[in-house]
C-alpha cells in the first residue's frame, strides 16, 4: 500500500515537472496578448542578430543632386527592441523608432523632420506614427502638368532660334540657361523655367488597428499641411549669353507661370500656387486598408502587401481646398535563394502602383505624390528617388498615374564590428509608369522607363542605407537615402 502511495507521489511529482518545464519552454506565440500569424514573425537567421534594448543608428550624409549641387545633414534613428522576453520582440523590427533628420543642400534647400513609430503600443492591437516635416527648396521641380508632357524634352534652341529636341537633361538645362537680348535692350533668361520656389510644413499623426492576426490593418490619421509657392518671374540672374559673356539678365514667365495663364490649370480644378510667401493650409483626413503578411517590414524576404489608401480634404473642417486621392498598391515580395545559414539571400521585389486626385479645388502639390498611408509614406512621382530613378523627380505629372517598380535585392555579405552587425548587397532595378489626364485614358501606350542599380548596407537590420543609380533616356542620376522605396 505504501508503494502505491510512492508510486503516486511520484507520478505526480514527475507531471509537475514536466508542466513546468513546458512553461518555460513556451513558445513566444503562446506568451502573446492576442494571436498574431505565423507568417509574421521574423526569420530565424534575422532573429540571431536583431538587438535587444535602446540602441543609436544614424550616418552624417554627404550628398549630390544635380538639381541642388553637394548637401550635408544627417539621420539619427533611435531604436527600442525590448529583450527577448518581450512576446512581440519575435514579430516587430522595433517597439518604439524616433528618426531626427536634419539636411541643407548647396542650393539653399532647409529639411528638418521628426518620425516616430510604435508598432503594438502598450501591447495593444494598435500602432501609432506622427511626423513633423518643415522644408523650404528653392529649386522645388515643375516639368509640366498633363500626359502631354511625357513627350521628350522640347525648347527653343537659343543658338539657332530653331524648336529642339534635347536627348540630354543637361543640355536642355543649359540651353535654358543662355540670356537673350530683347526687343526692349534687355536680357532675360530662363534659367529657373521647370523650377519654383516650395515653402511646406506638415504635421500628421496616424492610429493603426491590426485585425486577423496582424496580415489586416485599417489606419486612420489626420494630416495639417501649410504650403507656399512663389516663382522667379521677374528675378535677375547673372548668366551667360550665347557668345560667352555674363550678363545680368531678367527671368521669363516660368513653365508654371504659363500654364496657369493658358487655362491648364482651371482644366484640372488646381490651385494653391501663393505667388508669394503667404501660406494656405490643407486640413486632410486619411485612412487606409491594409493586407499584409511580410515578415520583416524595414527589409521583408517574403510576402504581399496590398493596399487601398484614400485622402480627403474639404472647406467644411478648414481646408482651403476640397478634394479626394486615392491609391492601390500591391508588393510581391520573394527570396529565390538563401545560403550561408540563410543570412545571404537573392530576393525579388516588386511594387505595382495606381493612383488618382480629382476634386473641384485641388492643392496642386498633391500631384506630386502618390497617397500612401503605409510605413515608407508616399510615394513622390513620377521621377526621382522614389519612383522611376532615371529621371529627374516631378518629371511626370497628372492627376491619374501608374507606376511598376522591380528589383533583385541581393544580400551576399555580412559582419560584425563591435557590437554593430552589418550586411552588403547588390539591388539592380527597372523602374517605369506612365501619367494620365483621366482613368478613361488608361492604356500601354506612352510609358516611360528606366533601368539601375544600387547598393544596400543594412545596418542592425532595421536601419537600410540606400545608394541607387538610375539611368534613362535623359540622363542619369545618383540618389543616397535610408529605408527600400517599397
Amino acid at each position: 500500500m505504501k508503494l502505491k502511495y510512492l508510486f503516486l507521489i511520484l507520478t505526480f511529482y514527475s507531471f509537475t515537472t514536466i508542466a513546468q518545464q513546458v512553461t518555460v519552454t513556451e513558445p513566444t506565440e503562446d506568451r502573446l496578448p492576442f494571436y498574431i500569424d505565423p507568417s509574421k514573425r521574423i526569420p530565424d537567421s534575422e532573429l540571431e542578430d536583431k538587438k535587444e534594448g535602446f540602441f543609436m543608428t544614424g550616418v552624417p550624409r554627404f550628398e549630390f543632386d544635380p538639381i541642388r549641387g553637394f548637401g550635408i545633414g544627417g539621420n539619427a534613428f533611435l531604436f527600442w527592441n525590448n529583450t527577448k522576453d518581450d512576446p512581440f520582440f519575435e514579430y516587430t523590427p522595433y517597439r518604439h523608432r524616433l528618426n531626427a533628420e536634419f539636411f541643407i543642400f548647396q542650393n539653399g534647400r532647409v529639411r528638418y523632420a521628426l518620425n516616430y513609430d510604435a508598432p503594438y503600443l502598450f501591447n495593444s492591437k494598435w500602432r501609432m506614427r506622427a511626423d513633423m516635416v518643415v522644408w523650404e527648396d528653392p529649386n522645388a521641380q515643375y516639368w509640366g502638368i498633363g500626359r502631354d508632357f511625357i513627350k521628350p524634352l522640347t525648347f527653343r534652341d537659343k543658338r539657332t532660334g530653331q524648336l529642339r529636341e534635347f536627348r540630354n537633361v543637361n543640355d536642355y538645362e543649359e540651353n535654358l540657361e543662355l540670356a537673350e537680348l530683347g526687343s526692349d535692350g534687355n536680357y532675360y533668361t530662363d534659367i529657373n523655367y521647370n523650377s519654383m520656389i516650395q515653402r511646406e510644413r506638415l504635421y500628421n499623426i496616424l492610429g493603426e488597428r491590426v485585425l486577423i492576426g496582424g496580415k489586416l490593418r485599417l489606419m486612420f490619421g489626420y494630416e495639417a499641411l501649410f504650403t507656399s509657392f512663389s516663382s522667379y518671374q521677374g528675378e535677375r540672374f547673372k548668366v551667360p549669353t550665347a557668345d560667352g559673356q555674363t550678363v545680368e539678365a531678367t527671368h521669363n514667365p516660368t513653365l508654371i507661370d504659363k500654364q496657369i495663364a493658358d487655362g491648364t490649370w482651371q482644366r484640372f480644378n488646381l490651385t494653391g500656387f501663393t505667388g508669394d510667401e503667404t501660406y494656405r493650409f490643407t486640413s486632410m483626413i486619411a485612412w487606409a486598408v491594409i493586407y499584409d503578411t511580410r515578415d520583416f517590414e524595414p527589409d521583408p524576404s517574403k510576402g504581399i502587401f496590398l493596399q487601398y489608401s484614400h485622402e480627403y480634404s474639404d472647406r467644411w473642417f478648414g481646408s482651403y481646398f476640397s478634394f479626394n486621392k486615392f491609391m492601390l498598391q500591391a508588393q510581391y515580395i520573394s527570396t529565390l535563394h538563401r545560403w550561408r545559414r540563410d543570412k545571404n539571400r537573392i530576393t525579388f521585389a516588386g511594387l505595382a502602383a495606381f493612383g488618382h486626385i480629382f476634386g473641384s479645388r485641388i492643392n496642386f502639390i498633391e500631384m506630386w505624390d502618390l497617397s500612401s498611408q503605409a510605413e515608407a509614406g508616399g510615394i513622390l512621382v513620377l521621377g526621382g528617388g522614389r519612383s522611376i530613378r532615371g529621371f529627374r523627380e516631378a518629371r511626370f505629372l497628372a492627376p491619374t498615374v501608374t507606376l511598376v517598380n522591380l528589383e533583385l535585392r541581393t544580400r551576399f555579405y555580412d559582419f560584425t564590428i563591435g557590437k554593430q552587425h552589418f550586411s552588403l548587397g547588390l539591388t539592380p532595378f527597372y523602374d517605369f509608369g506612365s501619367v494620365f489626364d483621366s482613368p478613361r485614358q488608361l492604356s500601354f501606350q506612352k510609358w516611360v522607363g528606366a533601368p539601375g542599380i544600387g547598393g544596400r548596407i543594412n545596418w542592425n537590420q532595421s536601419t537600410i542605407l540606400r545608394l541607387d543609380y538610375g539611368i534613362s533616356r535623359e540622363g542619369s542620376q545618383f540618389f543616397f537615402g535610408f529605408g527600400h522605396i517599397f
